[in-house]
């Protein structure tokens, strides 16, 4: 709940729904209509055209697949930050640090795993999978019940996922 609300508080957001960032499409199968670009969230997420979350429940063997897309690239962004996670231990605690210089630091966590990603800089795949299994439970914990101020759907959303 409190990340769909940290979310739809933050500039990202606000730049995508008053339109500020470059609108991108892509056609996926050849031949067809574009569609756009749009951040993948989980059920706690509001469905809007550029917010995409799954089917609460499937009608349809479409909808069964795109859940199944939609869950499978969540779990590559998950892994992926398992693999942040075990590599800088810094991300996994409190810090204790200006507010300011936070996105800095995270920031600077990020340049540096992609490049040791880039060079084959060796990391404990154990700490990667306890990181992964850490996040998911917590997800559990969290249930990620969505907050009817920040999840609701919009007909816009409802007409993008459809379309898909």
């Amino acid at each position: 709940m409190q990340l769909a609300r940290k979310c739809a508080n933050s500039s990202i957001h606000a730049k995508l729904r008053s339109s500020r960032l470059p609108s991108t499409f892509q056609t996926p199968v050849e031949g067809s209509d574009k569609i756009p670009n749009y951040l993948i969230g989980d059920p706690a997420y509001p469905l809007l055209p550029f917010y995409m979350k799954e089917y609460e429940a499937c009608t349809s063997n479409e909808q069964v697949i795109l859940n199944d897309m939609l869950c499978s690239a969540r779990n590559q962004i998950e892994c992926g930050f398992g693999r942040l996670k075990a590599r800088w231990s810094i991300l996994t605690a409190k810090m204790d640090f200006k507010l300011e210089a936070l996105s800095t630091i995270i920031y600077a966590c990020f340049v540096l795993h992609n490049y040791c990603e880039k060079h084959n800089v060796n990391i404990d795949e154990d700490l990667v999978i306890t990181q992964i299994e850490f996040m998911k439970e917590n997800e559990v914990q969290c249930k990620n019940i969505p907050d009817p101020v920040y999840s609701c759907d919009v007909g816009e959303g409802i007409v993008v996922r459809s379309y898909e």
